[in-house]
């Protein structure tokens, strides 16, 4: 369990998360194969170039190094090369460049984590577009998760992310909640997909749901303070004002993290406001 997404955002933000690239023409939707690589893609190719442009010259050296070395190898000798091209522009803040690779990796390996390692890259960096750039990418992730539990159908974060993906950027939302639902009812402690279910209940307006499943994420993981400002939104949001205040109390407590003090200051002063 990663910390809360908006942390995530924040900081990744301010670290520049614009310099992520990732051509839009090439988005597919549902009806493509994750074979059909982007690799392939001249346009892809075309604004790689581009960025390379704007590249460290140190940088460059390594990436056409990496790429003369994975041109020249032969079937699973390229996963090294793979890795060093993703890892390199990982370091670059390119992570949509980065993905690609990974992509490569899960064609040529066709196994259930490479493939899960391609979905969950995609469905991160989808969460930083809106409307069709969105679509596209989570549906990318949705191909390649689908590939994952095909080969592992019985891999519980394989279909949790699943799950995610469908919820957060597809047309057929309830086919992901169903997922999150059977993973919980097979292992109730499940923290991803309790804290997943407990996200989309409060997005969907269920904030008694919510509050449960943080309830039940904060007893399974009291190591995570943070999971405590998503119980007091969902507090607030009924109207339960003093336990919400009483969450953030509990909160400011238990931790020193300056960014989550930030944000019980914040929340605090909005619910003394109103």
């Amino acid at each position: 369990m990663k910390r809360v997404q908006f942390i995530v955002l924040a900081s990744v933000l301010a670290v520049g998360v614009v310099l992520m690239l990732l051509p839009q023409t090439v988005l597919r939707g549902s009806d493509s194969a994750p074979a059909e690589t982007v690799h392939q893609d001249a346009e892809f190719l075309e604004q790689l170039e581009g960025v390379k442009k704007e590249t460290p010259s140190e940088v460059l050296a390594n990436v056409e190094f990496f790429e003369g070395k994975l041109k020249a190898a032969q079937g699973k000798a390229q996963v090294e090369w793979l890795d060093s091209l993703s890892r390199t522009w990982d370091r670059q803040m390119r992570p949509g460049i980065a993905a690609e690779y990974v992509l490569r990796k899960a064609e040529l390996l066709n196994t259930a984590q490479a493939w899960k390692d391609a979905g969950v890259r995609y469905l991160g960096i989808s969460r930083f577009f809106e409307g069709e750039s969105q679509a596209g990418l989570s549906q990318r992730a949705i191909n390649c998760l689908e590939k994952a539990r095909e080969l592992d159908s019985k891999d519980a974060d394989i279909r949790t992310q699943l799950g995610v993906a469908y919820v957060e950027g597809s047309a057929e939302p309830m086919k992901g909640i169903t997922l999150l639902r059977e993973v919980v009812a097979e292992d109730s402690t499940n923290v991803d997909a309790q804290m997943s279910l407990g996200l989309f209940s409060m997005k969907s307006g269920q904030y008694d749901k919510a509050e449960k499943r943080f309830r039940t994420v904060i007893q399974l993981r009291p190591d995570l303070p943070e999971m405590r400002l998503y119980l007091c939104d969902a507090l607030q949001m009924q109207g339960n004002s003093k336990g919400a205040l009483a969450e953030l109390a509990q909160l400011e407590k238990s931790t020193s993290d300056s960014l989550l003090l930030q944000e019980v200051q914040k929340r605090r002063s909005s619910i003394q406001r109103n």
